[in-house]
């Protein structure tokens, strides 16, 4: 029987360019991303000092969020004719799995496959797990190459149909002390109209004309700042799903810049969608906007709307979907 690990552990996958990478048992989670910035390593993300005090951490750092990412409508989903209520611990919805979500559990360090740039991490996720039918076998693969990307790879197979939607989720600020100066460009012709819970309508709106466009680059401070929109106001900014145009995996879905350090992250994924979240909530050791994430995931509470993509996964289906974080600078 495999000892399951109660302390947290620190992995740092490095490169020859001096980009390293620091990965968490704990919730397979990114604990630091650091870049060099005129020859000095910089910190591309929002994070705790010390592993520790990620075991409170209640914004998801650098977590794996799962079984379901984002939001699940009162917690409820339909599944071959049967209904499954999960924990809502985001008033009555359920919020990237429940209470005791993946980004809380402690994942097994495959020590077979650690190299100095690469670590895998088991889970296995039982049946009836946070309410989700199945036996879900999870793996969560890290990469850094030699030309600055991190690549994640999420694995899973189940004994029973399942749904599973993972995500990173990671903020990002690229060494600077928010996420306001950054200018994004986002390859998204639509996103998920949403309630005041952010709850998916159902309906999906083009981004053209609206401050949801993000097809040229845009400093997300001023948008956030000047923006006229409902939804954006209400929710101090972004908090939104945006469906992804279906382009090669080649060609970046999202490109982060940092004008002031002339850095720029790339993202790369085979997920259709990207919940872009410009992290108003932080707070304690953190201030709103410190930081912004980029989740790579499958649409918004799609296990209750028919005409969305499916996270239903079943015995003889292997989930695989990949994410990559490419980082460099623009001189």
């Amino acid at each position: 029987m495999t000892q399951v690990a109660t302390e947290v552990e620190t992995i740092l996958l490095i490169n020859d360019y001096g980009m390293s990478v620091e990965i968490l048992n704990f919730g397979a989670r990114i604990k630091s991303i650091k870049f060099p910035v005129n020859s000095k390593e910089t910190e591309m993300t929002l994070g705790y000092a010390s592993p520790e005090e990620y075991l409170n951490d209640e914004f998801y750092l650098g977590a794996t969020c799962g079984r379901v990412c984002n939001r699940i409508a009162g917690g409820k989903f339909q599944l071959d004719g049967k209904q499954y209520q999960l924990s809502q611990n985001d008033g009555e919805n359920c919020l990237h799995g429940g209470d005791d979500n993946f980004s809380f559990r402690y994942w097994q360090i495959d020590r077979q496959s650690f190299t100095n740039n690469s670590v895998t991490l088991l889970l296995v996720s039982p049946n009836g797990d946070q309410g989700f039918p199945g036996t879900l076998n999870l793996s969560v693969t890290y990469q850094l190459s030699a030309d600055n990307k991190l690549s994640i790879q999420y694995s899973a197979n189940t004994d029973l149909t399942t749904v599973i939607n993972l995500t990173n989720h990671s903020y990002f600020n690229l060494g600077e002390k928010d996420c306001q100066s950054l200018q994004l460009q986002m390859n998204a012709s639509a996103y998920l109209e949403s309630d005041d819970s952010n709850i998916p309508t159902g309906k999906v709106i083009a981004v053209a004309e609206t401050d949801y466009s993000f097809r040229e680059p845009v400093s997300v401070g001023n948008r956030q700042k000047n923006t006229e929109d409902k939804s954006l106001k209400q929710k101090n900014g972004y908090d939104h799903c945006f469906v992804l145009d279906n382009t090669a995996f080649e060609e970046p879905k999202a490109i982060l810049t940092s004008l002031k350090n002339q850095v720029s992250l790339s993202v790369y994924t085979d997920q259709s969608a990207i919940q872009l979240y410009t992290g108003f909530y932080l707070s304690g050791h953190f201030n709103s906007y410190q930081g912004l994430c980029l989740e790579a995931q499958n649409y918004t509470d799609a296990d209750n709307h028919n005409h969305f993509p499916t996270n239903i996964l079943k015995p003889n289906q292997q989930y695989q979907r990949n994410i990559i974080f490419g980082f460099a600078s623009i001189k």
